[in-house]
């Protein structure tokens, strides 16, 4: 998911058209405005949309003054676009710097929504929120069988450092309990790629491992020195002991919420990367730069929380042939760019500004990408063990030759 910074002009002329439109609110002037000139799809997939928005008029005017209820006039209006990235997020809930987060991402399981993945040193770990617990509510708002857009599945965990979420869950048949979530600043993304690397030995056979928790520039460049320089790797990280040996790579992007553009990690991982350049001569070795390599055998690692732009990376693997995907079907909310645009009365309009479709013209939104071996997230059967969905992976792997 790439966002664009809302545009003071284009917010003063919101402004002066809201404020002009007769009968109908200023806000939601606004964000007719918004959608009919930015949405990606200028047919607004064929909904109704005057029809939605001069419904939303009349029930406001119903409902003057009660905050909540404008509130849920707008979800409702914005969800008839079905559109996972579109959405208002209400003033002062995402701050500008200063972001934090409890590291808690979840997932559709089911017919409800359950913990897809706890960010190792946050709140949610520290709470002991563990892998398939079910997520009941998030402040007080219900999770059951209806799907939720990307602001309910991720961004009601972010938020301003210091404040904070309640979340119901229910692990087993243990009772719901609730347990309140303080928001902090996540470690750096690269570091904690670094923190989850290690190498697994099955049969003879040696696999790096490593987990992105989003997709930026910093994670996808440390997987990149990772498999470049493994024996470098190896010198300096005591987890990394045999990586240089290894027979294939688990890239794991269970709970990834997307973010960066995922280009760069497929186009190493088929072994296209530049011509060498020139050489780095060291007491050790004498190599080329970049290095050549040969690409490993990789399996990507998703769940029904792996959304945005980490989906568009399950479909460059798909595309490219580069390895098998395995686990969950993902969250069905592909975006090809989300923009954010400040609106009058400092809520924020999220909107998808382009979408995804497959090289066959596919959509997933709202679907997902289908895994190639399907295997239920679940916690390892024993403790100390790896899950059920990296040990497909690695039986994924066993024998399998690298991509052309």
């Amino acid at each position: 998911m790439r966002i664009r910074r809302p545009s003071l002009a284009l917010l003063t002329l919101f402004c002066v058209l809201g404020a002009a439109a007769p009968g109908k609110p200023p806000l939601l002037s606004e964000i007719d405005l918004t959608i009919r000139d930015r949405f990606y799809d200028p047919k607004l997939k064929g909904v109704d949309w005057e029809g939605a928005v001069a419904k939303a008029a009349t029930e406001i005017a119903a409902s003057p003054g009660a905050s909540a209820d404008a509130d849920a006039i707008y979800d409702r209006l914005l969800a008839t676009l079905s559109d996972s990235h579109t959405f208002r997020v209400p003033p002062g809930r995402l701050p500008a710097q200063a972001w934090g987060t409890v590291g808690l991402r979840i997932g559709q399981d089911g017919d409800g929504y359950a913990v897809k993945g706890v960010v190792p040193g946050s709140a949610a770990a520290g709470a002991g929120f563990r892998l398939g617990e079910r997520v009941l509510a998030v402040d007080g708002r219900r999770y059951g069988a209806e799907r939720v857009n990307f602001r309910d599945l991720f961004f009601v965990f972010e938020g301003s450092t210091g404040s904070a979420v309640e979340v119901t869950s229910q692990a087993g048949t243990s009772p719901p309990a609730t347990r309140r979530l303080v928001r902090a600043t996540e470690q750096p993304v690269d570091e904690l790629v670094w923190k989850s690397a290690r190498v697994i030995r099955r049969n003879g056979k040696a696999y790096g491992y490593a987990r992105l928790w989003g997709m930026s520039a910093e994670s996808a460049l440390a997987i990149v020195d990772m498999l470049s320089d493994p024996k470098g790797a190896e010198g300096s990280r005591p987890n990394l002991g045999g990586l240089s040996q290894i027979d294939g790579f688990l890239l794991d992007v269970r709970g990834n919420s997307g973010g960066y553009d995922p280009n760069i990690l497929p186009t190493f991982l088929r072994g296209r990367w530049n011509a060498a350049d020139y050489y780095v001569i060291s007491r050790d070795a004498k190599r080329l730069v970049p290095p050549e390599y040969k690409p490993l055998p990789v399996a990507l690692l998703t769940n029904s929380g792996t959304a945005s732009n980490a989906e568009a990376l399950a479909l460059k693997f798909r595309a490219h042939k580069i390895g098998p995907i395995v686990g969950e079907r993902t969250a069905g909310m592909a975006s090809g760019g989300a923009a954010a645009v400040k609106l009058s009365d400092g809520s924020m309009l999220w909107f998808s500004e382009r979408a995804i479709e497959s090289l066959d013209g596919k959509s997933y939104e709202g679907r997902g990408v289908e895994p190639d071996v399907a295997v239920a997230d679940r916690p390892a059967a024993v403790a100390g063990g790896e899950d059920a969905v990296v040990e497909a992976a690695i039986q994924a792997l066993a024998g399998a030759r690298p991509s052309s």
